[in-house]
């Protein structure tokens, strides 16, 4: 076991679940290793499938704006606009999950997510399409923490092997999305393509419809409404008094600046604009990036399993400060920024999958919805924050200044990990 690689671990991690854990919920214990595996990629499927959407409508973006009439000050509208929605739901599923089996609500997140791709399609103008967007952000928020909850509820003894897998796999819809989404444009226009891709959702969602009464988790409990509800306030509160859980939101918080959309918003201005590079070269340089984000994870995750997760995501704090610092600072060299650049997508997407492992180590079943709710919410809720300070500090100053102050913000993160308790080092059985 020791000697696999660790891509082949991680896509086999739920084999390594056939005996459960001490104190398991009872509906872990009913599922088989089949069950387990369908559930594993089920997840990692509707990831990818959420991923392969959301990216495929920047290649569109364009040819939207000319026909709808609107510019870059819309469209910094719309990106805004589908940020706060996704991430007020994000909180809001939290609330949801005792009232609603997890299965059962992402297969409704999906028909949501289906309905607005759908009307997207239909749009007439830029109001019309900033709407039809948001309801559509609205739908696709629920993976991050309904899926992650149920990977960590399921697979207990490889939770960082398994999340960096179903985060590599979501990698693989942001490399596929321009690809498509070129092809589907020139072929079919962009309305048609909407419309093609919210068969996806669907069928995602018949699926997750199949397994809501297979696959039972704690919401399902006989409770009145007025018992769920309390159940579900008490979670949040407990979570916000819990010190080392705002911690790691915190953390989440203070080192995303290269999360999100801001090194892919801003690197191929540098490159373009600062040192003359085609722009076939900053589309090679933007997929080594994704690339890196496969295998960085993947690596990590399998590492986080067998030592100190909180030691290695603070390893990965201080690598993304120091490739950071060399991405702002180093020449034009294509070489050097080609390594450069797959090593820091390799250590900058490992820190949120092996956060949310953490997260799954020190915080009971009972409130791992609520914790995924509010701590995605608090997390992406700092991306349009970063990408603003991104985009002043490079307009003002320089990129280097930019990107400097990102990575000062890997070392915050990293120092503020230090007060939180390693709960698989305190010997926690619900994890070992």
């Amino acid at each position: 076991m020791q000697n696999r690689a660790p891509a082949a671990e991680a896509a086999n991690a739920a084999q390594a679940e056939a005996a459960p854990s001490p104190g398991a919920a009872q509906e872990v214990v009913a599922m088989s290793r089949r069950e387990k595996q369908i559930v594993l990629w089920l997840n990692n499927v509707n990831h990818m499938m959420n991923h392969f959407q959301n990216q495929i409508v920047y290649v569109m973006y364009p040819t939207i704006a000319r026909e709808l009439g609107f510019g870059p000050l819309e469209l910094s509208l719309i990106t805004a606009g589908r940020s706060v929605f996704g991430h007020w739901a994000q909180l809001g599923y939290g609330f949801l999950a005792p009232f609603v089996p997890r299965f059962q609500l992402l297969g409704i997140t999906s028909l949501i997510y289906a309905l607005g791709t759908f009307l997207s399609g239909i749009a007439w103008n830029f109001l019309s399409f900033l709407t039809i967007r948001c309801v559509a952000s609205a739908g696709s928020s629920s993976m991050h923490p309904v899926g992650t909850t149920l990977l960590t509820s399921y697979f207990r003894k490889r939770r960082g092997a398994v999340l960096a897998l179903n985060s590599s796999i979501s990698q693989v819809g942001s490399i596929l999305a321009p690809i498509a989404g070129g092809f589907l444009l020139i072929a079919i226009g962009w309305r048609n393509t909407f419309f093609a891709v919210a068969i996806l959702s669907v069928l995602m969602a018949v699926a997750f419809f199949f397994f809501k009464d297979r696959v039972r988790d704690p919401s399902s409990r006989s409770e009145s409404n007025r018992a769920k509800l309390a159940r579900s306030k008490a979670s949040y509160f407990r979570l916000l008094r819990n010190r080392n859980f705002m911690l790691i939101a915190l953390v989440f918080l203070v080192g995303g600046a290269g999360r999100g959309e801001v090194t892919p918003t801003y690197l191929p201005l540098h490159l373009e604009r600062d040192f003359g590079f085609a722009t076939t070269f900053t589309v090679l340089v933007l997929s080594l990036y994704q690339m890196g984000g496969l295998a960085g994870p993947i690596l990590f995750g399998w590492i986080s399993d067998r030592s100190s997760r909180k030691r290695v995501i603070q390893v990965t704090l201080l690598l993304s400060g120091l490739a950071s610092v060399a991405l702002a600072w180093q020449g034009p060299n294509t070489y050097l920024i080609m390594a450069n650049i797959i090593f820091y997508g390799m250590v900058t997407h490992s820190r949120g999958t092996l956060t949310q492992a953490l997260i799954a180590d020190l915080v009971s079943e009972e409130d791992r919805d609520a914790a995924y709710s509010l701590y995605f919410f608090l997390g992406f809720f700092s991306v349009p924050v970063w990408a603003i300070v991104t985009g002043f500090l490079f307009q003002t100053y320089n990129f280097t200044v930019a990107f400097s102050v990102m990575a000062t913000s890997y070392v915050v993160g990293m120092l503020m990990l230090g007060f939180v308790q390693d709960a698989r080092r305190a010997g926690a059985s619900a994890v070992q």
